[in-house]
């Protein structure tokens, strides 16, 4: 399924790290949960040194601008959308690995999950 996202901002804590780290990010998002935020969550995938075997930037956020964090934009583009079993603690790391095995077409410039506040995840890729 694709999806036509209007750009948006995303203000939250980020780093740099790769898919083989993945301590680096657990505790990314641990950080970012003890924060008590409230709606909708994003994380957000962008200037990859590669594919998903290389770098890229991972930021943590929501579009409510506070303090002491950074940004990130989530360009306009029409996306591919993965749907996420939020049912399964493991539904987003298995929808990754499905994404990676697939033959979709990925753009690698800014990818990003989206967490509802109604508990739906879903996964837009930039795609060719």
């Amino acid at each position: 399924m694709n999806a036509n996202v209007t750009e948006k901002v995303i203000y939250g804590k980020g780093i740099r790290t790769n898919n083989q780290n993945t301590d680096k990010i657990l505790n990314l998002w641990a950080e970012f949960s003890h924060l008590n935020v409230k709606g909708d969550v994003y994380g957000v995938y962008s200037n990859y040194e590669s594919d998903y075997t290389g770098d890229y930037d991972l930021r943590v956020g929501t579009e409510e601008k506070s303090n002491d964090v950074s940004s990130v934009t989530i360009p306009e583009d029409n996306y591919h959308v993965v749907e996420v079993d939020h049912t399964d603690p493991q539904g987003v790391y298995n929808a990754w690995v499905n994404i990676w095995k697939s033959d979709i077409q990925r753009a690698y410039k800014t990818d990003f999950e989206y967490y509802a506040k109604d508990g739906s995840i879903k996964i837009y890729l930039s795609v060719k």
